[in-house]
Formats: structure tokens, C-alpha cells, sequence
């Protein structure tokens, strides 16, 4: 990929960009435009701004979609071709081509899903969850006891009455704790604090997933417990 280093005997290469390390699965945009100005000192200006974006990291790149919508991903400048003929240099109009190195080739949604919040009791309780991309998303979780949770809680993700993902955090929870499992991060906190230890499990590397469309999520706790779940994630496209 553009700008690592394979290392021999080793699956994956280095990351030349530094501690800001690109994630184990890279992706690539390639954008293509043209600068427009009346005047050669407008025209050298907005050269300087494309080129000043080599020195930018990571940040959001945004895009807009043939039907008019925003999405968005996590990418750092790999590369800014700028074709010029120094002797017959052109003050109006500019060839760009940018390469983008993508830390995970997804799209997000800009606006966001708003979270899903459900008031959950007794045994199970069962609510629907709609990813409105194409490819999988990753929730976050908020568990907001009502009462203790003597053993904790399980949240899963039902397929035909088969349980495919699941997280549980196996320790009990007083009423005033706030538990977060975050499946974009991997991390687990209880009142802003790590919690992350034996008392977690999942049954799948990716934690919880949301596939594309809708989506039957269970909680599951014991007797006549109560907790208040909230399910946030963005709508993930390829």
C-alpha cells in the first residue's frame, strides 16, 4: 500500500506516517479536480492551500453523493499531483489529483442515526435496529441500570431466533453506574473508567455488528430488572 514498508516474515508492513498508525485494513480515494482563477496570484494562493494539505494527518474527508447527501470517512493526504508547465504556466486553470490513504474503507453517515433508546425489562427484551448503508456498522452501547443488575447484561443480536453476536458483561451494576461498550473502539467503560477485563465476553471478533437493514437486538437480564439501553451508530457504505 502507498507508503508502508513490508516486513519480511511478517503478515502487515509499517506504517511510514508514524504514531498516527493507519488501521490493519487500508483503503484508497483518488479525487480529481481543477483549480479555477482570473489572476496568477489567485491561482498561486490556492496551489499553496491543496498543497499545505500534505501536512494535515488524519482528518474527516467529506464527499457528496450523486443524489445531494454527505458521507464521510478518516483518511491523510498520500499524495498531490499538480501537473505545470513552468514556462507557459497557466493562471486559470489548474489539474489536481489527490490520493488519499483510508485508515477503513468505509463511508459514514454525516447526520448520524439518532440513538435508539429502549426501556428493557424482565428477561428479554427485543427492538429493532436499521442500518440504512451496505456494509456492516458498529454500534455503541450505553447500559443505564434503573435498579442493581445482579448479574449484568447481555446484549445480542438475533438471526432466526439464533443468537449471531453477543457482549456481555458478566458483573453486577449498581443503579447509578453508566456502562459503555463501544464496538467501534473496542472498549469497555463503566462510569468513564476501563472496564474492560474477564467479567466481558463477546462470541465474535467484531463485538457487535449491524448489518445493512434491519436488525433484531436483545437484552437480556435477569427476572424483573430493569435498565435503559441505548444503541447510537452511523449508516456504513463501501
Amino acid at each position: 500500500m502507498p507508503r508502508t514498508t513490508r516486513l519480511p516474515g511478517m503478515d502487515g508492513g509499517f506504517d511510514e506516517y508514524g504514531d498516527d498508525a493507519a488501521a490493519h485494513e487500508i483503503g484508497r480515494v483518488t479525487w480529481r479536480m481543477f483549480l479555477h482563477a482570473t489572476t496568477p496570484a489567485e491561482m498561486q494562493a490556492k496551489r499553496d492551500a491543496v498543497m499545505a494539505m500534505a501536512r494535515s494527518g488524519r482528518a474527516t474527508l467529506t464527499v457528496e453523493t450523486v443524489g445531494g447527501g454527505q458521507r464521510f470517512t478518516t483518511a491523510r493526504v498520500n499524495s498531490i499531483q499538480m501537473p505545470d508547465d513552468v514556462i507557459a504556466r497557466s493562471h486559470r486553470t489548474q489539474q489536481v489529483t489527490l490520493d488519499f490513504q483510508v485508515a477503513l474503507p468505509r463511508w459514514y453517515s454525516v447526520a448520524g442515526a439518532s440513538p435508539v433508546t429502549t426501556a428493557c425489562s424482565g428477561v428479554l427484551t427485543d427492538f429493532t435496529i436499521t442500518n440504512g448503508g451496505n456494509a456492516n456498522a458498529q454500534p455503541v452501547i450505553t447500559i443505564d441500570p434503573s435498579v442493581t443488575l445482579t448479574s449484568g447484561v447481555k446484549v445480542q443480536r438475533i438471526v432466526s431466533s439464533v443468537v449471531v453476536d453477543q457482549v456481555d458483561y458478566d458483573a453486577s451494576l449498581l443503579a447509578s453506574d453508566l456502562l459503555v461498550v463501544n464496538c467501534q473502539s473496542l472498549t469497555v467503560t463503566k462510569n468513564a473508567v476501563d472496564a474492560y477485563g474477564n467479567v466481558f465476553s463477546s462470541n465474535h471478533p467484531a463485538w457487535l455488528r449491524l448489518l445493512p437493514g434491519a436488525n433484531t437486538i436483545r437484552v437480556v437480564l435477569v427476572g424483573a430488572e430493569t435498565a435503559s439501553v441505548a444503541v447510537a451508530w452511523d449508516d456504513t457504505w463501501y
